[in-house]
């Protein structure tokens, strides 16, 4: 049987998992979905989030034939904010895929790097009180 381990975290950005970006982008209890397709106007398919960063992502899409290096387009919801961008495959491991974005647009780039600077500041500790 093949390897199925996780690969050593060589990851160089700090990724935003899931859980946090439901916390601050959804009014209720959801999952945050994506949709991805073979190119802008293919048949697209459901995918679950699992984390986010500056430029990439990661989502869990059960039964895909995606591999390293195809590219996909990638549309999604976060919270009100709507985020879609043409990416490539870095990797793939049984249901879970890595992409990295090509070139989304300056919002959209914007809006990412404020909720990693949000994740980082959330991430600092209060100085302790004399």
């Amino acid at each position: 049987m093949g390897n199925t381990a996780i690969p050593e975290d060589k990851r160089r950005i700090a990724r935003i998992p899931t859980e946090e970006l439901e916390r601050v982008l959804l009014e209720e209890e959801e999952a945050i979905d994506v949709q991805v397709g073979r190119g802008r106007g293919q048949e697209m398919r459901n995918g679950k989030l699992l984390d986010i960063h500056q430029s990439g992502m990661c989502f869990m899409m059960p039964g895909h034939s995606l591999k390293e290096g195809d590219l996909v387009f990638i549309d999604a919801v976060l919270g009100k904010f709507h985020f879609s961008t043409d990416a490539m495959v870095r990797w793939a491991l049984g249901a879970q895929v890595g992409v990295e974005f090509l070139d989304p647009h300056a919002r959209q780039a914007a809006f990412l790097a404020e909720l990693y600077t949000t994740r980082i500041l959330n991430s600092l500790e209060d100085p302790p009180e004399e």
